[in-house]
Parts: C-alpha cells; sequence; structure tokens
C-alpha cells in the first residue's frame, strides 16, 4: 500500500513537471506581451500629450496674432517698425 501510493506520488509530480514544462513558454510569452502592453500604453499616453501640445500651438499660429508676434519676435529677431533695438555688451569682453 505504501508502495503503491509513492508511485502515485511520483506519477502526480511527473504530470505537473510535465506541464510545467508544456505550459511554461507560452506563460511566458503572455507576461512579455504584457509587459510590451505597458511600455506601449505609457508610449502612447506620451505622444498623445505631445500631441495635444502641438494642437494647442497650431491653434495659436493660426488665430493668435500676438502668439505669432511674440514667437517672430523671439526666434527671428524681428523688429517692429519704427523700433530701435539696443544689444548691450558686457565690459568684460
Amino acid at each position: 500500500m505504501v508502495r503503491r501510493a509513492k508511485k502515485r506520488f511520483l506519477q502526480g509530480l511527473g504530470l505537473i513537471l510535465l506541464l510545467g514544462l508544456v505550459y511554461y513558454p507560452g506563460y511566458k510569452k503572455v507576461q512579455e506581451a504584457k509587459m510590451r502592453n505597458r511600455v506601449l500604453k505609457e508610449e502612447l499616453s506620451s505622444l498623445s500629450a505631445r500631441n495635444r501640445e502641438l494642437e494647442k500651438k497650431l491653434e495659436l499660429l493660426e488665430n493668435d496674432v500676438v502668439y505669432i508676434e511674440k514667437r517672430a519676435r523671439e526666434e527671428l529677431g524681428v523688429v517692429g517698425e519704427g523700433e530701435i533695438i539696443y544689444d548691450f555688451v558686457p565690459k568684460d569682453e
């Protein structure tokens, strides 16, 4: 009777090991896919936020004259009519 229980235990253990060997690669792939999904969701969220920022800037560039003038002055150095630019240079240079 003890021998029979021992044999059944070893058979059960063997079955568990076999199932583990069969299902582990699939389980591993599922976990990798979940991780990749999380990374892609974070990237999507970041890109969506960036897209919203760019859409706001585009809206301002298309419709807001004050914003356009500000950008032209800051980025292109545009000077208004009748304005004089004073460029101060430190004494050290």
